[in-house]
């Protein structure tokens, strides 16, 4: 899935940052510099990317224990 950040501004000046693509704080990491930039932020929702794992590439191998003669 690509990432992308959309910026929208209403015809009344209200400002939108949306974070598509990421998982977890990663979403908040890609908007701080556009958020520092606008002002303070007036409202924060969180999709459902935010609460899941951001997936990371894990290899485990176990060696003897196997009981055997």
């Amino acid at each position: 899935m690509s990432r992308r950040i959309l910026v929208r501004v209403s015809p009344t000046g209200e400002t939108t940052v949306e974070a598509e693509g990421y998982q977890g704080r990663g979403c908040e990491a890609a908007t701080q510099a556009i958020e520092q930039a606008l002002g303070s932020v007036r409202d924060r929702t969180r999709k459902p990317d935010f609460w899941r794992q951001a997936r990371s590439t894990r290899n485990e191998q176990q060696l003897g224990g196997g009981g055997g003669a």
